[in-house]
């Protein structure tokens, strides 16, 4: 097969061509001179050609066919070499996963303790509190004040398997008598008072944000779904024997700071609540519903706050939206708590 060469790149090419049917040729003890082709290669283009144009009017019956526009002539897949502009990632740089620093409000805090991981702020309210998560063990802040010291009031401290940007952050609170804390959250029972505070303040260490009051409603825990005093007792002392042990010895138990100890934990993607979930049966244990990444649950969660909601707040829930959830012991029952909703601003 000859080729007809009209462009500096063909000719280009057809002398690779060459050059490789030249190698064949030697290796296969083929006589001849690879200077002496070389050398005629200009002598043979123009007669090739004309070969060439021979050979096509004979297959055209004799006429001239119509002028081919100048294309790229095929390159052998093996050859193929993709240009520039058709595979960009040949040339672009892969991205840099992108470092975010918190906020400069946060700095000082986050040198007094390490899990503070937001701060929660309601106008004309007491509520403007930091709030702490620490997964491997949910409820250490119970009775600790932000330091890390002995305080019944505790601090406000986000539910388990959450992450910034989740679809879902539950937050709980003492609901205490001198109005500390949680102790003012009830009052969300009262229509007038939710409306004139429908505003709920929720900044992360990187974002600030604002949720509009969705429905507030009484609930009760299971009593087999409550920690006790033992149970939490026996958390701290695996906490702080785990702490210990990365010390070797030199640090004792009173010594131990925030910083020396591992509140950390990574769920994944894991619906630690699932299995609870299937089995809820229409009771809607909310603190459950701690993942709405599905989107059953997701609408699942929302139609029974807005069915147990004490007022209408007119706020309607969309798939994607994001919830945040306050929670407080209230006793209208035995381990009664009062939850108050908000839904996410876009």
């Amino acid at each position: 097969m000859r080729m007809i060469v009209r462009t500096k790149k063909d000719k280009r090419i057809y002398r690779t061509a060459l050059f490789i049917c030249l190698t064949a040729l030697i290796l296969t003890g083929c006589e001849g001179s690879l200077r002496d082709r070389r050398e005629g290669l200009s002598e043979q283009e123009p007669a090739q050609a004309s070969e060439e144009e021979a050979l096509r009017k004979e297959d055209s019956g004799g006429q001239a066919p119509a002028e081919e526009a100048l294309t790229e002539p095929e390159i052998p897949e093996a050859m193929e070499v993709p240009a520039a502009s058709e595979n960009p990632e040949a040339s672009t740089p892969p991205e840099e996963e992108e470092v975010r620093s918190p906020l400069p409000e946060y700095d000082a805090l986050l040198q007094v303790n390490p899990y503070v991981s937001g701060w929660l702020r309601i106008d004309d309210t007491v509520i403007d509190y930091p709030v702490v998560y620490t997964p491997l063990s949910q409820n250490y802040f119970l009775h600790r004040a932000i330091d890390g010291s002995d305080a019944y009031a505790g601090s406000l401290f986000i539910a388990v398997a959450w992450h910034e940007g989740t679809d879902q952050t539950m937050i709980y609170g003492h609901n205490m008598k001198d109005g500390s804390a949680f102790g003012s959250l009830q009052k969300y029972a009262d229509e007038a008072y939710g409306r004139s505070h429908s505003v709920i303040r929720f900044d992360t260490l990187y974002e600030e944000s604002e949720y509009a009051l969705y429905g507030a409603f009484y609930s009760q825990i299971d009593e087999e779904d409550l920690e006790t005093e033992e149970d939490r007792a026996e958390a701290d002392r695996n906490i702080e024997e785990g702490a210990l042990a990365g010390q070797e010895g030199a640090l004792s138990p009173e010594e131990l700071t925030l910083f020396d100890i591992d509140l950390s934990r990574d769920f994944g993607d894991e619906d630690i609540y699932r299995q609870e979930k299937d089995e809820d049966n229409g009771r809607f244990r909310y603190y459950y519903y701690t993942d709405l990444s599905d989107e059953e649950d997701f609408y699942y969660f929302a139609q029974s706050v807005k069915e147990r909601s004490l007022y209408d707040t007119g706020i309607e829930a969309e798939w994607g939206d994001q919830f945040i959830t306050l929670s407080t012991c209230s006793y209208q029952v035995r381990n009664g708590r009062f939850v108050v909703v908000g839904i996410k601003r876009k």
